[in-house]
């Protein structure tokens, strides 16, 4: 059976002895400690717990599920079971499950291989709102990155592999895969099975490249396209905004890529599914939620400093010209519109626009008297 952990369960202390770690741990939360020498304090803890526990895993992936589609929560097992690449751990992180769904869960995932099933834990979330079974789950997590996939959508064989070469690449960065979509519907299947159907083939919509401006406006990359470096949460302390309806993806990927930088991974990895006639996050939360959310990643942005990436002043200077070249088209319209010639010329104007109108009309009588006559 897979291992269970609950949010709920305290932490357990090892031990009371005095040790090195213990010390620096100490100093950094210290509360006349500086800021600098408590982030010194974490970067020597985080590496130092790497080094003493000797092989991680590359990556942990979070599994979050509520255990109303089995069929689906399958297929997501099926497509990790999969992987080119097994260096990864998987924490399914039920949230407000109802208990005979989250039976079913333990039941699927009892189902797996047991090479694969060894490397599945399950946490048991209850309460708060998308934000806090991540938030449980990061806690628990013990890969070098960490990726969060949804139960509803699917991976390809080489999604780990594709992260890892790249993480190889340029650790330290977040790794960004490109991901299609697809339309999916609820239907019965034989035997009064709830399954699903496709709609249409995937969808390459999204950005094959990461643009950081870009995503200042809206979220152009799904969530299960990302790898995100462990120290943005042991390090940079990131957690995901539980205050959120929804967005927490958004909100995440835009303050560690603002810390932290992108490196894209070239292929295709996932596939996000659109379900229609069926509850998600776009029909469990309304206009208002949404907008509310949106509102307040942006806001908590603009409240404080950011890092932009490498071509940004170039970019704000070619922004700031197109802003005083549309001022100047501006001026010149309204110059234009208010001028006496333009007053003068109105007669003109309208004496052209009837005769305009007038030739229109004859032509479409020459033609019904064409086609009448034939």
């Amino acid at each position: 059976m897979p291992n269970t952990a609950s949010n709920d369960v305290e932490p357990v202390v090892t031990s009371d002895r005095p040790t090195l770690l213990g010390l620096i741990r100490t100093l950094g939360r210290d509360q006349f400690s500086s800021r600098g020498l408590g982030r010194a304090a974490d970067l020597f803890v985080a590496e130092f717990t790497r080094d003493a526990e000797g092989v991680r895993p590359f990556l942990t992936v979070v599994l979050r599920t509520q255990g109303k589609r089995p069929e689906a929560l399958k297929d997501a097992l099926l497509c990790l079971a999969g992987q080119s690449n097994e260096d990864f751990e998987v924490i399914v992180a039920a949230h407000d499950a109802t208990v005979e769904d989250f039976l079913q869960v333990n039941e699927i995932i009892a189902a797996q291989p047991a090479s694969f099933k060894s490397r599945i834990s399950t946490l048991e979330v209850r309460g708060g709102r998308r934000s806090k079974p991540l938030n449980v789950a990061v806690e628990q997590a013990r890969g070098r990155y960490v990726s969060f996939f949804d139960d509803d959508d699917l991976l390809f064989g080489h999604w780990v592999e594709s992260f890892a070469e790249m993480a190889e690449r340029e650790p330290g960065k977040l790794v960004r895969a490109v991901v299609a979509s697809q339309r999916a519907s609820i239907e019965m299947w034989p035997q009064d099975q709830t399954g699903f159907r496709h709609m249409n083939w995937p969808d390459a919509e999204y950005p094959a490249h990461f643009d950081q401006f870009a995503h200042l406006q809206m979220n152009f990359s799904p969530f299960m396209g990302w790898a995100f470096p462990r120290e943005i949460f042991d390090v940079l302390g990131l957690r995901f905004d539980e205050e959120l309806y929804v967005c927490e993806d958004w909100d995440l990927i835009l303050r560690a890529s603002l810390l932290c930088g992108v490196v894209q991974a070239p292929e295709m990895t996932a596939i996000y599914r659109r379900w229609e006639g069926a509850e998600s996050s776009y029909t469990t939360h309304d206009d208002t939620q949404w907008q509310a959310s949106q509102a307040r990643v942006i806001a908590k942005l603009n409240e404080q400093a950011v890092i932009m990436p490498a071509g940004t002043v170039g970019l704000v200077r070619q922004l700031l010209a197109d802003r005083v070249e549309l001022g100047r088209l501006r001026a010149e319209l309204h110059a234009l519109l208010t001028s006496r010639s333009w007053r003068y010329a109105y007669p003109i104007r309208e004496a052209m626009r009837v005769a305009h109108f007038a030739r229109r009309a004859v032509y479409g009588v020459a033609r019904r008297v064409k086609r009448l006559s034939r």
